[in-house]
């Protein structure tokens, strides 16, 4: 039990989200890593869905990319990453 909850914890404090040149990148501890090119990326919405995702907040947004693929995340400057992914990529929708 202890070794699930250190998992657990180091879930919690290992998840970050990067923008590397034309990339987002989603990391979730040592397990999840996640590259999404900015380019494919559509549409960006607020979020209070509880359902599982790397995303230590219900705080959250959902990533609309490609033709059917979605990411939620907590980022904690939610404004200040959804400005540099729209400076990016300008045709992103973002839904608040």
């Amino acid at each position: 039990m202890l070794a699930l909850t250190a998992f657990c914890i180091h879930l919690f404090l290992k998840t970050h989200y990067v923008i590397d040149a034309d990339n987002l990148i989603v990391h979730a501890g040592i397990l999840y890593k996640k590259k999404i090119p900015v380019a494919t990326v559509r549409k960006i919405v607020e979020t209070r869905n509880p359902i599982s995702a790397p995303a230590p907040s219900l705080d959250r947004i959902e990533i609309f990319y490609n033709r059917f693929d979605s990411v939620v995340i907590s980022p904690e400057d939610k404004t200040g990453l959804i400005a540099e992914l729209t400076t990016l990529n300008p045709d992103i929708e973002v839904v608040y």
